[in-house]
């Protein structure tokens, strides 16, 4: 991935569950791949990645599916309503949830890969946009992803800019 996005570190995470945030939660956070634009090189931090990877190895655990674009059925909802999708639906959403409850961020970005094919999700307090699934060996979405990812300013992350450290004198006060 270094060729693509230079400054972001791709953590193989799936074995170490975040340590940080399980007294918070009833369940373990535990990304398969934590990316970080720090130079991380090991763990799951969720409070300081960047972007949450999820890998699931069957499609039945995919948690979209694209609607039909000339449809006349009465579909509304791309989610995929299997108990095993809606499984995955929760698990991306707790992680990302708890992404920003422990950062200062307005939006964040996840990446659900389900065998060989992806969905990019940004995702805000107001709910989430998903891109339609794509198979990222024939298509180029996922790397040009992550290269203008890499590329872009905290700010377009989501960092939310106007929040800054505060004095001595203000820690002292709070």
């Amino acid at each position: 991935m270094k060729s693509f996005a230079p400054a972001l570190s791709f953590v193989n995470s799936s074995s170490h569950p975040d340590t940080k945030l399980t007294q918070s939660f009833s369940f373990a956070i535990k990304l398969d791949i934590s990316v970080y634009a720090n130079r991380t090189s090991h763990g799951c931090n969720v409070s300081t990645t960047e972007i949450l990877v999820k890998l699931k190895w069957a499609p039945i655990h995919d948690a979209f599916h694209d609607l039909p674009l000339n449809s006349m059925e009465n579909t509304s909802s791309f989610i995929n309503q299997t108990m095993k999708g809606m499984d995955t639906l929760g698990q991306i959403t707790s992680y990302t949830a708890a992404q920003l409850g422990a950062q200062y961020h307005t939006h964040a970005f996840s990446v659900l890969i389900v065998c060989n094919f992806a969905h990019i999700i940004r995702w805000d307090r107001e709910g989430a946009i998903v891109t339609c699934t794509f198979d990222y060996n024939k298509c180029p979405h996922l790397a040009d992803f992550f290269h203008c990812f890499s590329q872009a300013s905290p700010a377009l992350h989501g960092v939310d800019t106007s929040v800054m450290p505060a004095s001595a004198k203000e820690a002292t006060r709070a």
